[in-house]
């Protein structure tokens, strides 16, 4: 016969259970602390009410509930995976590892746990370890959705496009709705250039968890890149506004590539937010991480840490940089986070570097001691967060001095990044707040050129580029992102006021040539006077700027590199710069080439002074005639007086960590 008591417990449980299943979770909760009072040294009872305080978000009260059941049971798998999986969601990876191998000493077996020890693995940065982990869940459950796309979206990182797509179709045909597949699948399709499956994949994963803003957020970024601008009218009250509170979902680059006027103060909580999540996924490691300490140098070496070592923007501006260093004075470490791939850029850089690493295939800790090893003084974190990033590896200090420049325009947030470095236009003084590094000033442009930029000769023809004869080109080379309806709303106005005149655009993909063009004629003007360039080699590319006439910039994101291009190939650029760095930089560039006359102070300028010139060719010959000798004069192209600013900047950096100074603004003389 049942006790009174037996029965009490047994309906206790019941109804413990009942209220869990009904979404009462304060009651179950109290229910099984009642059961957990009766029951102390039965695991069961612990993990249930580690369950209802999960469901509660009491986070460390679940964890100390699922330990009270592992010390009573401790073979138990599922107990260690689900500690694991808690102690992972709060960013404790060191503790969720250990709770994974724990459970993998009593399960060997269990592809769960190899799978949630694998992902762990690549947070912390051991992606060889992952990668072996993930291939031997895979060997037990060939079908595992989880484990299927975790190894995918590792091999994508690494660049094995073939098989990470592969696998992503794998993980989509057991789990076609999954969002994490279909995520890692878009993801894929971008690198690929397949933007069209990628916007598909992102609008799936939206649709399978429509409550999700990261996912919206990579949709809309996806759709932007292509100019769908159907959503822009609700983006900042739709997505801006909730992501400001809910960390990750919106990146600090992507921040930046959205066609509306973001506050400095914005665009720093983006930027702080992904840099507090790297900052804590390394932590763990910074245990074996003694940062050097300043102090006297026969010769400071300064590192520049770069996913873009290739034929990519960032190095064809800091092509000329790596011969004009002075080598008395200065140890150029070249830390490549990508592949070699091919280039003359490549093996340039390479030729012309003091030393060269290549840490794309080290783990985190080990490129860290990679870069401590090479005795980098100065450590210049050229992406910070643009595409290739190794942010983990400026989190961890592996030198004395860190430094935010050229690739991101604006603050990386990080609280471990000492100095950007910036120039009097892109950061007047009052700029400082927008910042969370202190600023080095230089004297001219913050942005390097290099002035030894082969030409080619002869250009492709008027024919080959698919421009009208006799029709005035206004020209803007810039990534589909940049460009927004504020802006070629503009560009459309100029054009009807020019007539006969085209605009030349940089070709892209399928769809978003036919969302120009629509849009273009939404506006009155005809299709047809928009022509899309096809992509070229470099020296050909510029060489056929001489066909353009006059280079347009867009708004909230400038032309960086593609300004630079055009003024060293002698089309003027007109712009009109906000109030963010990434919309200066233009300005920044005419001021030292001495066309200051071309920078506007606001949209009806532009329109203007673009119609003026286009109307009235003497007054654009002349502005042509300055541009090509000033060229020769202007610090803009003056490489080795850029690299003689730098260094002097990088020895007062260095001046200041030997002091312990903390100065919020030094201003290069």
């Amino acid at each position: 016969m049942i006790s009174t008591k037996a029965q009490d417990i047994e309906a206790l449980a019941t109804r413990s259970e009942t209220l869990y299943r009904a979404g009462q979770l304060a009651e179950a909760e109290a229910a099984c602390r009642k059961l957990a009072g009766l029951l102390p040294d039965n695991p069961m009872v612990h993990y249930n009410l580690a369950r209802v305080l999960k469901d509660r978000r009491k986070t460390d009260a679940a964890a100390t509930a699922l330990r009270k059941a592992l010390a009573l049971a401790p073979a138990m798998a599922e107990g260690w995976l689900n500690l694991g999986t808690l102690l992972g969601e709060s960013g404790r990876w060191t503790e969720a590892a250990q709770a994974f191998e724990r459970g993998l000493a009593a399960k060997p077996d269990s592809w769960q746990l190899l799978t949630s020890l694998g992902r762990v693995r690549v947070t912390q940065g051991f992606r060889k370890d992952a990668e072996e982990l993930l291939r031997r869940s895979l060997a037990l459950a060939p079908h595992a959705a989880p484990t299927l796309t975790n190894l995918a979206n590792l091999l994508s990182d690494a660049g094995a496009m073939a098989e990470a797509t592969w696998l992503f179709d794998q993980a989509l045909a057991a789990a076609p709705a999954m969002p994490e597949a279909l995520l890692g699948a878009g993801h894929a399709a971008r690198k690929l250039g397949e933007i069209g499956a990628a916007i598909g994949f992102y609008q799936r994963a939206a649709a399978a968890r429509p409550q999700d803003l990261a996912i919206r957020a990579r949709l809309a970024e996806a759709r932007l890149g292509v100019c769908d601008w159907q959503d822009v009218a609700g983006l900042r009250h739709d997505l801006i506004e909730p992501a400001l509170k809910t960390p990750g979902a919106v990146g600090p680059l992507m921040a930046l590539t959205f066609p509306l006027a973001l506050s400095p103060k914005e665009l720093l909580v983006f930027a702080r937010q992904r840099a507090e999540a790297i900052q804590a996924e390394v932590t763990p490691l910074k245990a074996g991480i003694r940062t050097p300490r300043p102090g006297p140098r026969q010769r400071l070496t300064i590192g520049y840490l770069s996913a873009d070592f290739h034929d990519h923007p960032t190095t064809h501006l800091m092509r000329g940089m790596f011969t004009a260093h002075d080598r008395d004075r200065f140890k150029v470490a070249t830390l490549a986070l990508e592949p070699d791939d091919g280039s003359d850029y490549r093996r340039f850089v390479q030729d012309n570097s003091d030393v060269f690493l290549e840490l794309g295939p080290l783990d985190t800790a080990d490129a860290a001691q990679a870069i401590m090893a090479a005795g980098v003084d100065i450590l210049v974190d050229i992406n910070v967060h643009t595409r290739g990033n190794r942010l983990q590896l400026t989190a961890l200090r592996p030198a004395p001095v860190t430094v935010n420049w050229l690739g991101l325009p604006g603050s990386s947030g990080a609280a471990a990044m000492d100095w950007a470095l910036v120039d009097s236009v892109t950061c007047p003084p009052g700029f400082e707040a927008d910042f969370c590094e202190r600023l080095a000033v230089l004297p001219h442009c913050y942005q390097p050129n290099d002035r030894d930029q082969i030409i080619a000769e002869p250009a492709p023809s008027r024919v080959e580029c698919s421009l009208p004869d006799g029709a005035f080109v206004f020209c803007c080379f810039n990534q589909a992102f940049k460009i927004e309806p504020v802006m070629f709303g503009r560009w459309m106005r100029i054009l009807d006021r020019v007539p006969g005149s085209v605009l030349w655009l940089l070709g892209g993909s399928p769809e978003m040539v036919a969302n120009l063009r629509r849009e273009a004629e939404a506006r009155g003007v005809a299709p047809e006077r928009l022509i899309f360039a096809t992509r070229l080699a470099k020296d050909r590319h510029l060489a056929r700027h001489r066909h353009a006439d006059l280079f347009l910039d867009t708004l909230f994101y400038n032309a960086h590199t593609t300004a630079s291009d055009a003024l060293w190939a002698g089309v003027p650029v007109i712009t009109a710069p906000g109030r963010n760095f990434a919309a200066r930089v233009a300005a920044s560039l005419l001021v030292n080439v001495g066309l200051d006359d071309l920078i506007c102070p606001d949209l009806d300028a532009y329109e203007e002074l673009a119609v003026r010139l286009a109307t009235q060719p003497d007054e654009l010959a002349g502005i042509k005639a300055r541009l090509a000798a000033n060229r020769a004069t202007a610090p803009l192209f003056d490489t080795n007086g850029f690299v003689r600013d730098l260094e002097r900047a990088y020895e007062m950096m260095w001046a200041e960590a030997c002091a312990g100074r903390k100065t919020r603004r030094l201003e290069v003389p």
